[in-house]
């Protein structure tokens, strides 16, 4: 695999850890008034959809060949997202408070 492959691949792994972590927020806040049962099948559902997401469009980069540098830039990405969306929550908390 030459290393423009390599570096796209991770790009676009980081970004799916951005995405996936957005959409399981998002997942979470619509169920979350749900019964038991809808809530199992609709994470499931959507997480699997997610993981089907990203493999088709890893085959359309790299032939989904699958590294474990990218499962470490999903998680990375999934990090950030939920570091990025609790200093939002901190800002918005903290402008509420001097109005």
């Amino acid at each position: 695999m030459t290393l423009n492959i390599q570096i796209i691949s991770l790009l676009f792994s980081f970004f799916f850890g951005l995405f996936f972590s957005f959409f399981l927020d998002i997942n979470h806040k619509i169920i979350f008034n749900s019964k038991k049962i809808v809530k199992i099948i609709g994470t499931i559902l959507a997480v699997f959809l997610n993981v089907i997401l990203y493999f088709v469009c890893l085959l359309k980069i790299n032939n989904a060949t699958f590294h474990p540098y990218e499962l470490i830039m999903i998680i990375l990405g999934f990090i950030l997202e939920n570091y990025i969306k609790k200093k939002i929550k901190n800002i918005s908390n903290a402008r509420k408070q001097i109005v």
